[in-house]
């Protein structure tokens, strides 16, 4: 599934109060990963996104077809500042809680300005009734229960799910506009569409577009900040993976084998893996933060600010 889920139980804004969970003690001493945590180059910019609109990924592929306007410019414009470092968080299925354990250890140090009990209760059901082909539909419950009436105002221009459309060939696409909170569930069921697993079909639409999920042409979502950190619920060093700031690789001793994790991203692990995943996470997270310290690295982005500065 596409790593937008987890994101998405925090309600990313600053007035919000993140789900209060159990602090976790943890140690920074494990050796961090050598390969480079922080994306140093900032990505390319991405194209205006008007409401309801989708836009490809990489800038510059066809979307619609239609003309970039006026419109769009000032679109463009409206769009709230986001502060840097932006997190991506990778396509994780069902080990989730391994994400919400890096993120709320991201928000209590500062990471992030700104919910285990709503991935239990999706594990129960799923353990109970099965996974395969329903899914979907414990997700869409889940979502409408947990989230706030208000969250797609909260969550535009500030959280990016990725979709892949597939006619007339697999292309990633992000979406970070929202029109009403259904608009946004709707974008979080998308993006975790696995076919023929979520619900008994090959794909699903969304906005007119059929569609998958996100994970396999973005698997991680490029952030629109000027430097991106990417989390990754696996092992990235067993996989050849690089550039992955937070992962089991920042405590690598005495973790899952990569085979029992992909288990538990499709079929859900009982609820003491579960708080394990969350605490594993927030250590991960602690031991990256240890070589990133959150004042020296951590910044507004706001071309505003930026002029006040200089005048």
């Amino acid at each position: 599934m596409a790593s937008s889920i987890s994101s998405l139980f925090l309600c990313p804004t600053t007035n919000a109060a993140a789900i209060p969970l159990r602090r976790v003690s943890f140690s920074t001493k494990c050796t961090p990963p050598q390969h480079q945590s922080v994306d140093p180059s900032p990505p390319p910019p991405p194209p205006p996104r008007l409401k309801g609109s989708l836009s490809p990924w990489p800038p510059g592929s066809s979307s619609s077809g239609s003309p970039r306007g006026v419109e769009d410019v000032e679109a463009e414009r409206r769009r709230k500042a986001v502060s840097s470092p932006g997190f991506s968080f990778s396509a994780a299925g069902l080990l989730f809680p391994y994400h919400l354990g890096v993120a709320q250890f991201l928000i209590e140090k500062g990471y992030i300005k700104d919910a285990l009990k709503a991935t239990k209760i999706l594990a129960e059901d799923c353990r109970l009734r099965g996974t395969a082909f329903r899914l979907g539909a414990v997700l869409r419950d889940v979502l409408n229960e947990f989230l706030p009436d208000d969250v797609h105002i909260r969550s535009n221009g500030r959280v990016r799910v990725a979709v892949t459309e597939i006619l007339w060939r697999p292309r990633g696409l992000l979406v970070d506009q929202f029109d009403s909170k259904e608009d946004l569930i709707n974008a979080v069921f998308t993006s975790s569409f696995i076919p023929g697993y979520l619900a008994p079909r090959p794909a699903t639409m969304f906005r007119n577009r059929l569609c998958i999920d996100g994970g396999l042409t973005l698997f991680m979502p490029p952030t629109s900040a000027a430097q991106t950190v990417r989390v990754c619920a696996f092992p990235v060093g067993r996989l050849g993976w690089q550039g992955i700031g937070i992962s089991p690789d920042c405590n690598p001793e005495n973790r899952a084998s990569t085979r029992e994790l992909f288990n538990w991203a499709l079929e859900p692990a009982a609820d003491a893996t579960l708080d394990e995943l969350f605490a594993l996470g927030y250590l991960d997270a602690a031991v990256w933060a240890a070589e990133n310290p959150v004042e020296t690295i951590v910044q507004d982005d706001s071309p505003r600010l930026e002029i006040l500065q200089t005048e």
